[in-house]
């Protein structure tokens, strides 16, 4: 069986604090005592300071592994298991070639709540 590359679709959605904050207030359940943006390193093995990646490579692997972790399924289920080690492959040397220009920020909201009185 053959399958195209564009036969693949993978959304992606992140949501804002003022959608995070609506969906718990329309819930009732909690109060928010507190709500933040932060944004964290993809690489969860760099602690540097500065937007400069010190290792693109090993940079690359760690966040690679990270991404491979979560879609992995999803990639054996639509396309088979052979494909992933040359796919990762590539995906991390694209990656090292990206980290490059500066590190990867992923947005992380945190939120503090507290059980509602009602």
């Amino acid at each position: 069986m053959f399958v195209t590359l564009s036969s693949f679709n993978m959304p992606y959605y992140a949501p804002s604090v003022y959608e995070v904050t609506q969906l718990i207030k329309k819930n009732g359940l909690f109060d928010i005592e507190g709500i933040r943006l932060f944004e964290s390193n993809w690489d969860a093995h760099d602690d540097s300071d500065g937007d400069t990646v010190p290792d693109c490579s090993s940079s690359a692997e760690n966040i690679a592994k990270i991404i491979r972790a979560g879609i992995e399924p999803l990639i054996i289920n639509h396309f088979g298991e052979n494909i992933l080690d040359e796919l990762f492959v590539a995906y991390t040397c694209f990656l090292a070639k990206d980290l490059e220009k500066g590190k990867v920020m992923c947005p992380v909201i945190v939120v503090m709540l507290k059980k509602s009185r009602l």
